[in-house]
This record gives C-alpha cells, sequence and structure tokens, in this order.
C-alpha cells in the first residue's frame, strides 16, 4: 500500500480510485462501499463480520464457492508449476489440452 494512504480506509480510498460498473457514483460517492473481506463457501463477509449469501457466484467465477481447500491447493500447484502461457504460434500446455479434451468429451462434435 502507498504510504501516503495508510491512515484512510478501504471504503475512503475506494470512493476516491475505484471507477464500478453500473453504479452511481454520486451516490457512491455519499453513501461508500460495502466493503467484502473474504468467503467461505456460499457466503462473502463485509468488515463487520456480517454475512451474505453469494447469489451471482463472484459474477459467474467462483461457483464453487470461496475457501474450498481442495480446490486452493490445486491452483497453488499449478501457479508453482506454470501459472499462465498462451497457446499462439503453436504452443501449448498439458492444462489447456486436458480442458480441451475434458470439454469434447462433454460436448462431442460429428
Amino acid at each position: 500500500m502507498d504510504p501516503r494512504h495508510s491512515n484512510r480506509t478501504t471504503a475512503e480510498r475506494d470512493v476516491d480510485s475505484v471507477l464500478h460498473p453500473y453504479t452511481n457514483l454520486i451516490r457512491h460517492k455519499e453513501v461508500g462501499p460495502l466493503v467484502i473481506t473474504h468467503g467461505q463457501g456460499v457466503k462473502v463477509f463485509d468488515e463487520q463480520g456480517k454475512d451474505y449469501i453469494e447469489g451471482l457466484a463472484g459474477l459467474w467465477c467462483t461457483s464453487l464457492g470461496w475457501g474450498e481447500e481442495r480446490l486452493v491447493e490445486a491452483a497453488a500447484a499449478q501457479m508453482r508449476k506454470l501459472p499462465f502461457y498462451h497457446l499462439f504460434s503453436h504452443k501449448t500446455h498439458d492444462p489447456a489440452v486436458e480442458l480441451c479434451d475434458r470439454l469434447l468429451g462433454l460436448a462431442p462434435v460429428p
């Protein structure tokens, strides 16, 4: 964190620096954001510890929930090995091929 902002809350810094999609910015400046600090299972928690059922699955990218230990371990193992690599210019890697094989198995093509 920038030392100039160390005495400001996450909500204060958010209002001054984050552009939120589909948000009335004038209203956002008046009421501030709901700061979510962590998630577990199907719930997320705010700064005061209040829990909320997260019905959007983090906008469809966390459909298996938060804090699932087997997913954390699988992700950490892959991050140590090869966090990302593209498929341009004849390049490939095992995770991409495994995913494509699995997708073809689920939705076979003629």
